[in-house]
């Protein structure tokens, strides 16, 4: 390229004012290449043009006595609309400055009237003294990439009026961190207008994990997304104000890569979650009160039942009102792992366990040994009342059933995970029974085996040595 347009400056140092000069030392190679190509003397005279400036133009520039000058084209106009005249054109102020262009565009019309956008690029030629003897001309039409860039920037302004009229805060960041952009909901999370190309990692003054320890901003979760080259997600972390206030949100902080695959920067999005965080306090709260009243009027209603009992003569009564409460205060104490847990959504299963048999050893005193263990998992509340009242049941039945002789006995219990099911073992070292036989006779085993299906489970025994009372279910609230 260079060299085929040094060949056009010879020529037009030998004889500017020959255009059959220039043409003989126009090298083939200038009428293969794609860029337009023309060239103009002293006088800026179009002596010389190749096929694709023709191409360009949308027709043959005129030579001879009235040749076109300064361009080949029919008019040019600038990008505004505004025509310029030949003696305004670029080539002109070439010609006059000595001074080149380069990437300069302006608007061809052709003589059909059709447009295009041409991208100009034009040198002075020189003789040995310094004086200006000519200029070339090489442009192309860049009206397809014009549109393209048009189309690119009118896809941005609008992802970004998107952007900023989503009420979550959202923010971007090149390959290092460094802030490139945020919208108003942003702003408004942070409390604060970050600095654009100086700010890092995050839009916040501040950053905290949930339980109040700082958290510097290179260590947050859009930093990890970036140094891991990876998305974040599960995390939670509180923004403060500069004005010293405090907002849990939950960011999702995401990679960006270009066409190669090569990591050019990231995107956040900052999501309140105040209001949830209202929510559920305010939910704890209430459950809080609930499972409090609740469980002072089993309290009290075990305390009226224990009156009755000792009131009445009938043995009969004695004895029914023992077994309800015995019934009422395992309830009650389900109901206290409720409070003391303060989780609407469910309690731990070995603290649970741990206060009925508690509950149990106190009703039964030194006589009867009663172990527990149980693995470690969460249970839903719906399922506390039903499982303290069918190990209440079975604890009794074992004291009674799976002593010696001199009423001395052991009681085991274990609340094991298998797989999505849960398994409660009580068993004992007395002599078993049959549970298709007793369950008909005995009120409390019918009690447990309507409790178990009340919970998704099934009750099964199996016998000797000693009795083992099975108890298997699903928590079918923890996969709804």
């Amino acid at each position: 390229m260079d060299d085929a347009l040094g060949a056009l400056s010879s020529a037009l140092a030998i004889d500017a004012g020959s255009a059959e000069t220039i043409l003989a030392a126009a090298p083939p190679l200038i009428e293969l290449l794609p860029l337009a190509i023309y060239a103009c003397d002293a006088g800026g005279r179009v002596c010389w043009y190749n096929r694709r400036a023709a191409e360009l133009w949308g027709r043959t520039p005129s030579f001879g006595d009235k040749p076109d000058r300064f361009c080949g084209s029919h008019k040019i106009f600038t990008l505004d609309g505004t025509l310029i005249s030949r003696e305004e054109a670029p080539m002109a102020e070439v010609l006059r400055t000595g001074n080149g262009i380069a990437g300069r565009q302006a608007i061809v019309e052709r003589p059909d009237g059709t447009r295009i956008i041409a991208m100009v690029h034009i040198d002075a030629i020189k003789d040995a003294s310094g004086s200006v003897i000519g200029a070339i001309n090489c442009f192309h039409d860049v009206t397809e990439l014009r549109e393209e860039d048009r189309q690119t920037r009118e896809s941005e302004r609008e992802f970004r009026e998107l952007l900023d009229a989503l009420p979550a805060a959202i923010y971007t960041t090149d390959e290092v961190g460094r802030i490139t952009y945020y919208n108003e909901a942003a702003v408004e999370l942070a409390g604060r207008r970050p600095q654009l190309g100086s700010d890092e990692w995050c839009v916040t003054w501040r950053l905290y994990w949930p339980d109040g320890m700082p958290l510097p901003h290179d260590q947050c979760p859009m930093a990890i997304a970036l140094k891991e080259d990876r998305a974040v997600r599960g995390c939670e972390a509180v923004a403060e104000r500069p004005d010293g206030s405090r907002v849990p949100f939950i960011p999702y902080p995401t990679p960006l890569h270009d066409a190669r695959g090569r990591l050019v920067g990231a995107v956040n999005m900052l999501v309140d979650i105040s209001q949830r965080k209202e929510a559920e306090t305010q939910q704890r709260m209430l459950f809080s009160e609930l499972n409090h009243r609740i469980k002072n009027n089993l309290q009290m209603l075990h305390a009226l039942l224990s009156a009755a009992r000792r009131e009445t003569a009938s043995p009969d009564a004695q004895n029914a009102l023992a077994e309800a409460i015995r019934r009422i205060g395992s309830m009650a104490v389900a109901q206290t792992v409720l409070y003391q847990a303060n989780n609407p959504g469910g309690y731990q299963a070995k603290e649970f366990l741990a206060a009925i048999c508690g509950s149990a050893r106190e009703a039964h005193g030194g006589d009867i040994d009663i172990t527990c263990a149980s693995a470690d998992g969460e249970l839903s509340n719906d399922t506390a009342a039903p499982l303290a009242l069918i190990l209440t049941e079975l604890i009794t039945n074992a004291a009674k059933y799976g002593t010696d002789d001199d009423g001395r006995g052991t009681v085991r219990i274990t609340l094991e995970r298998d797989g999505r099911s849960f398994v409660l073992r009580v068993e004992d070292d007395g002599p078993g029974f049959d549970l298709a036989e007793t369950k008909r006779r005995a009120s409390g085993l019918g009690l447990v085996i309507g409790l178990a299906r009340q919970i998704g489970g099934t009750l099964s025994v199996e016998r000797g040595p000693g009795a083992r009372c099975i108890v298997r279910f699903v928590d079918a609230s923890r996969y709804a």
